[in-house]
């Protein structure tokens, strides 16, 4: 269905699209003011290149799940141990939290596009450092730096997908992002399963390369041009960006647009005491980290980061690195269902069915490694558990909480303070992967590998009953409608859900 939806946008059309901008709190549309064909490919096109900057930080994030064997292996002159490849997987998160804050930085002062082109240069850099790394401290810093670049690329791609896209795609193009990251994953284990360390290195390298060089022939986005006060420079790139060549045919679509940016920038000056001044942005952030809180330590960043090292474990005829390709292939496969899923279903539902059947997965992983170290029992008959019970984890995972917060973040909040919930949203949740990514090793040693799947377990199961008991149902509602739930009469407060 969405294939069929992107072709039909593809295509030249009568029908004007419609432009939707948020003013306080209120969706408006606009059909433009003169009818002219149109199209949406160029918006699709700047959509894919800016996403190649997600499939890098995706390889950097799942390099660890090959890389970590080889630097802990025989094979290595001094190999590292368990608790340094820790601080190898944490580095990363931890410098997406300096990318975040760094973001505003430079969002409007050198524009989306820009900035987008300044945070791959750590990316670049990254792996620069991890192919000419020869001590322990140089990945550590090649980590930090990466993810710097994670963490701005991140926060920008949100921004720029949601400024160049018309109403009709901006679903569409908005499920690009985890789709992306999960592309990049999965590119960075299949070619760790098939070559040395080194040629990984050097092939991963050559994704932010690609991406900087075709995104510097992509249009910046007509809000930036705005904000700037180039109202003539926004036309053209909102033509641009439709394929249209009569001014008058966008110019209804910028006065909305203009009116947007204004309120924004009236709120501008207090913009986390905004956030947190009404009730519903409180409970806007309540809901933010207590998604955030399920989708991390539900063992999200450890499955990532250790992926090989867990199925080595599993003792399975399947070789630890195509096991890992098969998740990979999985993983992206569930992405487009949940594309296809999250209209119709409704946000609340596949969140709850994720979580339950995450957590139960995640039990049941728990229980071999029980068996096996624990209780020293016979599994060869079911060493397929844990590969099958950690696929149909990755699967439910992706189909609600690991990528649904993604989709809330930008449902919960008014455009006003809505930037600064991205980047606190993505602050949050590199600090809960870094907590997780260290803690993952200290926990198998102290508690054993089977608790540290339970307590994974548990947590899912808790931020399944956060959901049911927090988190409202968005489908299908305005943003009036989200902050009217958000915001009840004080007279009369119906439930959330």
């Amino acid at each position: 269905m969405h294939l069929k939806k992107i072709l039909r946008c593809l295509r030249h059309t009568d029908e004007p699209p419609v432009a939707l901008d948020i003013i306080g709190g209120k969706e408006i549309e606009s059909q433009r003011s003169v009818s002219e064909k149109g199209s949406q490919w160029l918006q699709f096109t700047a959509a894919i290149s800016a996403c190649l900057a997600v499939i890098g930080c995706g390889g950097h994030l799942g390099w660890t799940s090959p890389a970590l064997p080889y630097l802990t292996g025989p094979e290595m002159a001094n190999p590292i141990t368990k608790g340094e490849g820790a601080w190898v997987v944490s580095c990363y998160t931890i410098g997406g939290i300096v990318g975040s804050l760094l973001t505003p930085l430079v969002l409007d002062r050198i524009g989306r596009k820009y900035s987008l082109l300044t945070f791959a240069l750590p990316q670049v850099a990254g792996w620069g450092l991890i192919i000419a790394a020869k001590k322990l401290i140089v990945l550590y810093v090649a980590r930090f730096i990466a993810g710097i670049g994670h963490g701005g690329i991140f926060n920008l791609i949100t921004i720029y997908l949601g400024e160049i896209a018309d109403k009709n795609i901006r679903g569409a193009l908005g499920t690009f992002l985890k789709v992306s990251a999960n592309i990049g994953t999965l590119f960075v284990t299949a070619v760790g399963a098939y070559m040395p360390y080194w040629q990984l290195n050097l092939v991963s390298i050559s994704v932010p390369i690609i991406f900087m060089i075709t995104f510097a022939f992509m249009p910046e986005t007509p809000y930036f041009y705005l904000i700037k006060g180039r109202t003539s420079e926004a036309e053209k790139s909102l033509m641009t960006l439709r394929r249209l060549k009569n001014p008058e045919s966008v110019r209804e679509d910028i006065k909305i647009m203009k009116q947007a940016v204004e309120e924004g920038e009236r709120n501008k000056k207090n913009l986390f005491k905004e956030l947190v001044r009404t009730r519903g942005n409180r409970r806007g952030l309540l809901i933010l980290l207590g998604l955030k809180a399920t989708q991390q330590f539900s063992g999200h960043m450890a499955l990532v980061a250790y992926t090989q090292e867990i199925f080595s474990h599993s003792g399975s005829s399947l070789p630890p690195e195509q096991a890992v390709v098969v998740l990979g292939v999985c993983q992206l496969v569930a992405g487009f269902v949940a594309a296809g899923l999250v209209d119709r279903l409704g946000r609340r539902f596949l969140m709850l069915l994720s979580g339950l059947s995450a957590a139960v997965a995640l039990v049941a992983v728990g229980v071999f490694f029980y068996l096996k170290y624990h209780l020293q029992a016979d599994v060869s008959s079911i060493t397929w558990l844990p590969i099958a019970a950690l696929i149909a984890y990755d699967v439910m995972e992706v189909l609600g909480i690991g990528t649904l917060p993604y989709v809330l973040l930008g449902e919960l909040f008014p455009t006003s303070v809505k930037g600064t919930a991205v980047a606190l949203g993505i602050v949050v949740g590199s600090v809960f992967a870094s907590l997780v990514g260290l803690g993952f090793q200290a926990m198998n040693t102290t508690v054993g590998i089977h608790w540290t799947f339970w307590i994974f377990a548990i947590c899912c199961a808790i931020g399944t009953l956060f959901v049911y008991f927090i988190t409202p149902e968005t489908k299908g509602k305005t943003l009036e409608e989200i902050q009217l739930k958000l915001n009840p009469p004080k007279s009369s407060q119906p439930a959330l859900p």
